[in-house]
């Protein structure tokens, strides 16, 4: 092969070289920037998501003022306040609770049932407590689906009222282990027992026993 011949296989080696390298580098780019498209959708449908949500949480809190403000009409008396008062609930929990994330949200609910106490009512349903607070079933509901520290809305009421049941047992020597129970929101002796057992290892009784001797000595774990 001459010298020109050469030359030009060179030449031609070299731009096609040139061209793979350069076909690499934009499928790269490619993948690169359809990765980032994706991104961009997705977080763009979450966001639209989360603004419908908070629209329909608007509009059902909505409704149930307006059903109040109709059933007011026909109310006198007493049942006339209680009902204002309950609007006057629900109009402020329409700001406070639309844009809320849940972190500040179970926060606020935290408040609400330490001043209400409304988990000593064994019979309390998600449903009842999203009315009694004026908050959206739904809302209630996400939650506590989606905050790891409780399995379930039911697991969130029976850590109150352990809680709760624990201060009884040291404060009010006098209360049988059933009347704690009780008073804590517990429906029977046997879910008593076995919540304080799960979460502190020991039984209502044996909670006694140990705080009367050493008070600090018993600490809540960890809902499993």
């Amino acid at each position: 092969m001459t010298g020109p011949q050469l030359l030009i296989v060179s030449i031609i080696v070299a731009l096609v070289t040139a061209f793979i390298i350069t076909m690499i580098v934009i499928n790269r780019h490619a993948k690169k920037m359809f990765s980032i498209n994706s991104r961009l959708v997705e977080n763009h449908n979450t966001l639209l998501d989360q603004n419908k949500q908070h629209e329909d949480d608007e509009k059902e809190l909505r409704s149930q003022i307006s059903e109040l403000e109709e059933e007011l009409k026909l109310q006198t008396g007493d049942k006339v306040t209680q009902l204002r008062e309950q609007t006057r609930q629900y109009r402020e929990n329409i700001e406070l609770t639309t844009d809320i994330s849940d972190e500040d949200l179970i926060i606020w609910l935290d408040q609400k049932m330490e001043e209400t106490r409304l988990y000593t009512d064994p019979e309390l349903t998600l449903k009842t407590l999203a009315n009694s607070l004026g908050l959206t079933q739904r809302r209630l509901s996400a939650l506590f689906k989606n905050n790891p520290k409780y399995a379930s809305f039911g697991d969130y009421l029976n850590e109150k009222r352990v809680l709760l049941a624990c201060r009884l047992l040291h404060e009010k020597p006098n209360y049988t282990i059933e009347a704690v129970g009780k008073e804590a929101g517990f429906g029977s002796r046997r879910t008593f027992q076995m919540e304080m057992k799960r979460r502190l290892g020991i039984t209502p009784l044996q909670y006694r026993q140990k705080v009367e001797s050493a008070p600090d000595a018993v600490s809540l774990r960890k809902s499993q």
